[in-house]
């Protein structure tokens, strides 16, 4: 097993960094934080706004997509099919496809406060568990985006609407009432509290929703990647959809 899964690694390794559309993809969040911090935080008071403001970009565009659309091409050109003939299992070529997801995830849910020296003080505890977990949701969410796609530009047309909500969302939260109770129940919600509310404390209350959308997308996921039980998943939806 870990032989396969360092090889389907190296693998992965080699596309993403042949692939300059997906490299360019992952860098243009980190240059649009140095971009708005040199303009828009010259004097440094608002680091942390740059973290809110770029953070979920690089959520939506750098992961989502790295997601999304590296399964969907393995589907298109029938890589995922020629991989598990050969032996491959699917739990092992999961975890390789997700495998930089959640590294780059992690690399900047750490660099983009350093890079801005944005101070959360006490609440840095409260800002990796949100993040994190928002960062897992999202991915989820595109991982289900792609199982229920079959190529790379139907991957990029179911994507979009979650990927432009994941961006804007809680830019917009705080521009209307009624977006921002909608924000409230995504798993944006923990997000948006901690980045604009000076008293937001990590707890069940203030993170639940994201832990039961977490859980939610894998049980989803679950389903959907299962093929027997994707098709008694879909024949519910369509005897209810009659």
């Amino acid at each position: 097993m870990i032989k396969r899964l360092t090889a389907l690694i190296w693998l992965r390794t080699q596309v993403l960094l042949s692939n300059s559309t997906l490299l360019a993809t992952i860098l243009l969040p980190y240059g649009l934080l140095v971009l708005y911090n040199q303009f828009m935080n010259a004097d440094g008071l608002h680091s942390s706004y740059m973290v809110f403001m770029c953070l979920s970009l690089a959520f939506s565009v750098s992961l989502g997509s790295l997601t999304s659309l590296t399964i969907a091409e393995d589907k298109e050109k029938k890589n995922l099919k020629s991989l598990l003939l050969s032996g491959v299992r699917n739990g092992e070529y999961l975890l390789s496809a997700l495998f930089y997801p959640v590294i780059i995830g992690l690399v900047t849910i750490v660099s983009f406060p350093k890079i801005v020296d944005a101070d959360f003080g006490k609440n840095w505890g409260a800002y990796f568990v949100v993040a994190i977990v928002v960062g897992l949701c999202v991915i989820l969410l595109n991982l289900l985006v792609a199982s229920l796609s079959n190529t790379q530009s139907q991957a990029q047309v179911n994507g979009l609407v979650p990927m432009m909500a994941i961006s804007f969302l809680p830019l917009f939260s705080g521009l209307n009432e009624n977006i921002s109770k909608i924000a409230h129940y995504t798993f944006m919600g923990a997000y948006v509290d901690f980045f604009t509310k000076e008293s937001f404390e990590l707890s069940f209350e203030t993170i639940g929703v994201a832990l039961a959308w977490l859980v939610g997308l894998f049980l989803v996921n679950l389903i959907v990647l299962n093929p027997t039980r994707k098709e008694i998943f879909l024949a519910k939806l369509a005897r209810k959809a009659v």
